[in-house]
């Protein structure tokens, strides 16, 4: 009996501690500022909020790559707006990870609100690169990146600051 006691006490006390080992979820939480690269859209404010969500699909594997490189797929949602302008871009991307440092291009879909020609869905894409920043057990970084569109008004450099999960 006093054996079933303790076992059932150390058991009791190895799941708090099961229960501290944090996965990584695989996501990312940003937001920063968007500089449009047209007048017509400047005209609305010079720079603009972006919000944005990552959220890693895959690690891919392409042979063996120099220490502390790696790849991966992700999928990305942002949210750019200013007054009559608002440009929602869904993009597959191809992220080279190399230590902290990190570059990316993706391509996808933007759907686009303009005031001259209303809602519509156009090509979207980006280009960027960005640096972790370990503190604690939540990685904060920071990117810099183009995002692109069909329709140019909504095209222009984007600055983010966020944190992965």
């Amino acid at each position: 009996m006093k054996r079933l006691a303790l076992l059932l006490g150390v058991a009791a006390l190895t799941v708090p501690a099961l229960a501290q080992d944090v996965k990584p979820l695989g996501m990312s939480v940003k937001g920063g500022l968007f500089f449009p690269s047209k007048k017509s859209a400047r005209d609305q404010g010079a720079n603009w909020f972006t919000l944005g969500i990552d959220y890693k699909l895959k690690d891919l594997k392409f042979g063996d790559g120099p220490d502390g490189m790696n790849t991966s797929l992700v999928l990305s949602a942002d949210y750019v707006s200013k007054g009559d302008f608002r440009h929602t871009p869904v993009m597959a991307n191809y992220v080279v990870r190399r230590n902290e440092v990190y570059y990316f291009a993706g391509a996808g879909f933007g759907f686009v609100k303009t005031p001259s020609e209303g809602n519509q869905t156009r090509f979207a894409y980006q280009i960027g690169v960005g640096k972790d920043f370990q503190r604690g057990g939540n990685p904060l970084f920071v990117e810099g990146r183009w995002i692109g569109n069909a329709k140019d008004e909504v095209s222009g450099f984007a600055i983010s600051v966020g944190i992965r999960l």
